[in-house]
């Protein structure tokens, strides 16, 4: 992060801290009908113009440590084999065998210098060509080099691995320039996974997400585990082109994780008396820690049922002391879910009932209503049935 935007935030944190009055320039955020989060028309067009087209997280390259290993990324009634090739390069691929559509793999993760059918034994090797049919004799018109596995666009970016299901994407590089200027400096890429957990919630994906992008509830969800740490009146945002958004907020004293461990000393000390967390748009919050943090993904399993991917993010270590540290930060990240999750199905029944026509946020709720913007522009505002539309206030205050 350059030293003009650190000042920037620093400014911006103390002029937060005087308000006392809703900013004259910013547009007063219209009401948002309620069931965006319940209308199956809705979601079926998040499904096909937003999770079809956009970039999204797939793991880390330290769970890839070994040419020839793989992990699954089983999500949106997908899965995908993201492989570190035995030539050292990350693919994706459907985990779909040319032949009749069995699963290559069924295991999370694993070794595998060639991928081969359980169910007729067709052979793949990690670049996807098919390179072995048992009985060939029998298929006289397979054309061997047009049946590889199904490719997925695939890329790493500072450590972390991404796939589109859109071959004609951006690049990932443009859809994620503002990360530069936000954590540009942050060693995403010497980070490794520690954890990864699954907390399924009965709840529409943008009920869960609402949740972490404001800092409005912690002082009445989290009285006891991060308001402490955390000094809310101080909390700033920015908006970013695409649905994406930065917000950083003060803290109070040095981290909600305990320890004495230490990151690299070549963090800026913004990381360190800040929070800065980032929204890659549509479904990736991370709220960076020098200590080590989650990298929370909200994945939509039905119009009411919700997975929240958390992967506890670390530093290198194996010690027992590492162990138990890393142990203790997973259980701390679960204890600090549980205490938001009970709250979200009653909401989502709430949503439901029809009772409640829109919903209200506030200039602290920005986010929120900035990522919901960006879905109806990624389906066509005109396409949006029209009870259910945005309306499009926030194109003109997103930052440069």
């Amino acid at each position: 992060m350059s030293d003009s935007q650190v000042e920037r935030i620093y400014q911006s944190v103390a002029r937060e801290r005087q308000r006392t009055d809703y900013p004259e320039s910013f547009p007063v955020l219209a009401p948002v009908p309620s069931a965006r989060y319940c209308d199956q028309r809705l979601f079926d067009l998040e499904m096909e113009h937003v999770w079809k087209k956009s970039w999204l997280h797939a793991g880390h390259i330290s769970q890839l440590p070994k040419d020839g290993t793989y992990k699954l990324f089983e999500h949106l009634g997908l899965s995908i084999i993201i492989s570190r090739g035995i030539d050292g390069e990350i693919r994706a691929f459907h985990n779909i065998c040319r032949h009749r559509g069995s699963p290559l793999v069924t295991n999370a993760e694993g070794s595998a210098r060639r991928f081969v059918c359980p169910y007729h034994s067709w052979g793949y090797n990690t670049q996807g060509k098919l390179d072995s049919v048992p009985e060939e004799r029998n298929f006289p018109c397979l054309e061997k080099d047009k049946n590889g596995l199904l490719p997925v666009l695939c890329t790493v970016r500072r450590g972390v691995i991404y796939i589109n299901l859109d071959d004609n994407a951006e690049p990932l590089e443009e859809y994620l320039a503002f990360e530069d200027r936000e954590i540009g400096d942050f060693p995403l890429e010497e980070m490794e996974v520690k954890h990864v957990m699954h907390v399924e919630m009965d709840c529409n994906w943008k009920t869960a997400l609402d949740n972490f992008l404001e800092i409005y509830h912690v002082s009445t969800v989290h009285s006891k585990s991060i308001a402490p740490y955390l000094d809310s009146k101080s909390n700033i945002i920015d908006l970013y082109e695409k649905g994406h958004a930065r917000l950083a907020t003060a803290k109070r004293g040095q981290t909600i994780f305990q320890s004495d461990k230490a990151a690299s000393e070549s963090l800026g000390e913004i990381f360190k008396d800040h929070n800065i967390a980032v929204l890659r748009f549509p479904n990736n919050f991370t709220a960076i820690d020098p200590m080590g943090f989650a990298w929370q993904t909200w994945w939509p399993v039905g119009l009411n049922k919700t997975v929240m991917e958390v992967s506890v993010m670390g530093w290198p270590g194996d010690s027992d002391e590492d162990k138990a540290f890393w142990a203790g930060m997973k259980q701390q990240i679960l204890d600090i879910a549980a205490e938001d999750q009970y709250l979200f199905a009653p909401i989502q029944r709430s949503l439901n009932s029809g009772l409640l026509p829109t919903v209200t946020m506030g200039y602290q709720e920005r986010v929120l209503y900035w990522y919901q913007e960006q879905i109806d522009r990624l389906i066509g505002v005109e396409n949006v049935p029209e009870p259910l539309r945005m309306k499009q206030v926030l194109l003109d205050h997103v930052s440069d």
